[in-house]
């Protein structure tokens, strides 16, 4: 009897702790902006992040973090895009800003992002990372673009002016991505796996990159229903 019991009371237990938990949910809006000499571009998106706060005994982990949304969009010129990718955007704005929560635990933290109202900007290694694609029809295109040097990927007169995070009210941005990168729902890789090293410590920064990049999965599965 006590044999059937004993997990039965543990799910249980797991089930009263994961009550103990507290949600946490907020949208962040990234703008890009970009000089060029056909004058300023710019671009934005909002994505939706959920905190999870609270260890679980088996993970030991204090927060569990998901987003859902796409990477951030801007024609710089006809054809040639410039995008900022959702790698590291749960904590993005709390790191960003960390001067306005000095002293503060993260599930005090946690509490006050979704109150703040002033935009953050984002520089050094808070900047999400940029890619281009010599040709948006080609995933394989995929190229990295510094951030200091937007010339280098997009030629003279091309810089970046700013990169700002805001806590917003907008809906989830949704469908910009797909405008561009039409194959980004059936595509199961950026850089297909035999077109790879069979190292990891081999691959470039671009045959790292995912589809998860760019866009979540949740909104991958609405896109195709």
């Amino acid at each position: 009897m006590k044999r059937v019991f004993a997990p039965l009371i543990l799910v249980l237990c797991l089930v009263a702790l994961a009550g103990c938990r507290t949600e946490h949910h907020w949208r962040q809006k990234t703008t890009l902006t970009v000089e060029t000499p056909a004058g300023p571009r710019s671009g934005s998106s909002v994505v939706e992040v959920t905190a999870l706060f609270g260890k679980l005994p088996l993970t030991g982990n204090e927060v569990e973090y998901s987003f859902h949304g796409e990477a951030t969009v801007v024609e710089i010129m006809p054809g040639r895009y410039l995008f900022a990718l959702l790698g590291g955007s749960e904590e993005r704005f709390y790191r960003a800003a960390r001067d306005r929560f000095t002293g503060m635990h993260r599930r005090d933290w946690l509490y006050e992002i979704p109150k703040q109202t002033e935009p953050v900007a984002l520089t050094g290694k808070q900047m999400p990372w940029l890619v281009t694609f010599d040709d948006v029809r080609d995933p394989k295109t995929v190229r990295q673009v510094d951030p200091a040097n937007l010339a280098a990927s997009f030629g003279p007169g091309v810089t970046l002016t700013s990169i700002t995070l805001a806590i917003t009210d907008e809906p989830r941005t949704s469908g910009k991505l797909k405008s561009v990168l039409g194959w980004i729902d059936q595509a199961k890789f950026i850089t297909p796996p035999e077109q790879q090293p069979r190292l990891g410590s081999d691959q470039t920064f671009e045959q790292r990159l995912m589809r998860q990049d760019f866009i979540d999965r949740r909104s991958l599965q609405e896109m195709r229903d």
